[in-house]
């Protein structure tokens, strides 16, 4: 992938198109009320620079001095608007780049959204962009909007009141990024930027996203993203990380999560992985939170731009409420947050804080008596957030019929603290005034704590980035480029070669010599064919387990023998018979990679067995990553029942599992021919870890 520090440089670029000092409108007009003359209007109402309309059929524009063509301007814009036919467009970008404009925004449909026509208008401008290095938003977009430079360079009526803030909206559908920017204010929130990307030719959301966080004057403390596909997602990540070193947010929401139904190749590997896993691997990887519908989209950039962060995931609740209490309590056992128990010096302070038929444990339960008596709830919320035993405070709640001394309350708790501090109130007038007044509430208790667990993942991500992981090649490359499944004996002496146990075994050609290789195995004798058009061996009962003396052992050469020849695709298909230890019974994992054409080298971790693509669950992971990340996989597969469960992995088996996923990254790397590697079952049993079968494909270039 390309370089950080190149892209950020890349990004820099674009500060001309966040501060332009010069903008000219393409189709400007006088008809206030038309998509041109919309755009002069709104440019009217809050822009400071020079205005530059440009149309042939005016001498003037709304009272602005009109041009002919931008040919015809005084000043060179730094920026130039374009609201004109389709077909005319390519010919308006050619103008403005034989008159040195470096940005241009075009707002016009009827390109590569309409088909084979607009398509070729749309590749027509491609070329002139990539020719001269203009840069372009667009087209079939809305616009932006800078409020903390006081200008709208759009032509829709942007539905909400503009308020200076923390926050910047970018979206590839206008509708979708201001429909999230709406239901932010509408909940009191301030907004610094609002963009819509539309076709992205040139100007993606991951680039602008990167502008912003790095820009001096412009730069949000977060930044929420509404995809639909992602064009250049280096630029999408290479901001994520910036983001993260800066101490700011991307959280991102894409829509189209189906799977990638053209990856059906030969392993379960592959089979289970989905294009949305990969992404969403990259996207946490580099500092990215992402969430899966607009309202949590919404939630979660509010808990951000509150701008503090918690120092691990141990949540207070706090509430009058017994039963919101419980519901609170529920939803963060279920995203894995922690409701520790106060210890005995915490509750002595809080029992003198709350009524007898109140609760000290966690929920905190300070009851309805707070409407007769507030006296000692200011005291009861600064003993909970300056306590060393939570990182998070939560409160419920905030109804409307209280007077203005309980919100003023629930205010100063928040002041008392630096951790996070957040409120449930559902009704709207009480969200919007305590948003005013600095304090982020939510209308939801559930999506309240799911913030909360959103912030804890941040931080956990961003010990991922400062482990700052690089792998390079260990050795020679051995394997050649050349199309062809590497079958299970050869497969496994390959991973083998990177610290992942296997099985004892030995391949056969006679029952004879089947007898005398099961003989040097103590106990019982799995035996199978070896053959490279044969992956799924199972499928066709081409392993046979459990067998015990020289009788059961020539039977079942004989009779895989039988199989192999019934299923080979040729007379002359090779194929052995592999003898094999039988490995104890353990839990079954599959340990795989996949190499994407967009983010390269994946390895993955699910189930493993016959039942791999069955359950589908797998924690991903894009090469290069660390120790901690390889940990991180092995810890959320099966909602962390992998490790909590008392049946789940020892101390020393997650390490085993964790050597096994870096080896494998070792394997990605020393050997790029490989395109996928699918170790299932990797069994795991007592402390240590087996690669039981193994497969391997090549991609084919030479």
């Amino acid at each position: 992938m390309t370089d950080i520090l190149t892209l950020i440089e890349e990004t820099m670029t674009l500060h001309t198109l966040l501060d332009p000092q010069t903008i000219a409108v393409i189709g400007a007009s006088d008809n206030a009320e038309s998509v041109g003359g919309r755009i002069i209007g709104q440019l009217k109402s809050g822009y400071t620079g020079r205005i530059q309309p440009i149309n042939p059929k005016y001498e003037t524009v709304q009272s602005i001095p009109a041009f002919s063509s931008i040919a015809d301007v005084e000043v060179t814009p730094d920026l130039v608007l374009i609201a004109a036919r389709s077909d005319t467009v390519p010919d308006l970008l050619d103008q403005c780049v034989e008159k040195g404009v470096p940005n241009v925004a075009i707002f016009s449909s009827g390109f590569a959204e309409t088909g084979a026509a607009g398509s070729a208008l749309q590749q027509r401008m491609s070329q002139t962009v990539a020719r001269s290095g203009i840069r372009l938003l667009g087209p079939n977009c809305l616009g932006f909007a800078n409020f903390r430079r006081g200008f709208r360079a759009t032509f829709t009526k942007v539905p909400f009141e503009e308020k200076d803030g923390n926050i910047a909206v970018i979206g590839q559908s206008g509708a979708m990024g201001i429909g999230a920017a709406g239901l932010l204010r509408d909940e009191g929130l301030g907004l610094n930027f609002w963009a819509a990307t539309g076709n992205e030719l040139d100007l993606t959301a991951g680039e602008l996203a990167g502008a912003l966080v790095d820009s001096d004057h412009d730069a949000p403390d977060v930044v929420a993203i509404v995809l639909e596909g992602v064009n250049n997602v280096e630029h999408l990540l290479a901001a994520g990380r910036r983001a993260a070193e800066l101490g700011k947010q991307l959280v991102v929401f894409k829509v189209g999560r189906s799977e990638a139904g053209a990856r059906a190749v030969v392993s379960h590997t592959a089979s289970v992985m989905v294009e949305s896993a990969i992404f969403e691997a990259a996207c946490e990887q580099s500092g990215i939170i992402l969430v899966d519908d607009m309202r949590k989209l919404v939630d979660t950039t509010k808990a951000f731009a509150a701008g503090r962060r918690p120092r691990g995931n141990r949540l207070a609740v706090v509430s009058g409420s017994g039963g919101m209490g419980v519901l609170m309590s529920d939803a963060a056992e279920d995203v894995g947050l922690t409701l520790p128990q106060p210890s005995d010096g915490l509750r002595s302070a809080l029992a003198g804080l709350i009524p007898s038929f109140g609760s000290t444990g966690n929920p905190i339960d300070f009851t309805g008596n707070v409407i007769n008596d507030q006296s000692s709830l200011a005291e009861l919320l600064r003993v909970v957030g300056a306590s060393d035993e939570f990182d998070a405070v939560v409160v419920s709640g905030i109804p409307k019929t209280l007077p203005d001394s309980y919100r003023q309350t629930i205010l100063d708790g928040m002041h008392a603290t630096d951790k996070p501090y957040f409120a449930y109130a559902h009704q709207q007038e009480v969200l919007v005034d305590m948003a005013g007044r600095g304090l982020t509430c939510f209308s939801d208790a559930t999506a309240m704590v799911h913030a909360c667990r959103k912030l804890v993942q941040a931080q956990t991500q961003r010990r991922i980035l400062d482990e700052a992981a690089t792998v390079t090649a260990s050795r020679q490359a051995e394997l050649r480029a050349v199309r062809r499944v590497v079958a299970e004996r050869e497969a496994k002496e390959i991973v083998s070669r990177y610290g992942i146990d296997t099985p004892a075994e030995c391949a056969v050609g006679s029952a004879e010599a089947a007898w005398q290789a099961a003989r040097r195995f103590p106990g019982v004798t799995v035996m199978k064919i070896n053959a490279a058009w044969l992956p799924h061996k199972s499928d066709v009962g081409g392993i046979l387990l459990d067998l015990r003396g020289e009788a059961a052992v020539r039977r079942a050469y004989e009779q895989l023998t039988e199989v192999a020849d019934r299923h080979a695709p040729g007379p002359d298909a090779e194929f052995d018979i592999l003898v094999q230890e039988q490995v104890p019974s353990g839990l079954e994992l599959m340990a795989g990679l996949v190499r994407d054409p967009v983010f390269g080298p994946v390895v993955s971790l699910a189930g493993g067995g016959v039942t791999a693509e069955i359950v589908a669950e797998n924690a991903v992971s894009v090469v290069p990553f660390g120790p901690r990340r390889a940990r991180q996989m092995v810890e959320s597969l099966w909602a962390g029942r992998l490790i909590r469960h008392h049946r789940g992995l020892s101390p020393a088996a997650v390490d085993a599992v964790v050597q096994a996923l870096l080896g494998l990254q070792q394997l990605a790397v020393d050997e790029p021919a490989i395109d996928e590697a699918d170790i299932n079952p990797l069994i795991v049993t007592g402390d240590r870890v087996i690669a039981v079968d193994a497969l391997l494909t090549i991609g084919g270039t030479e």
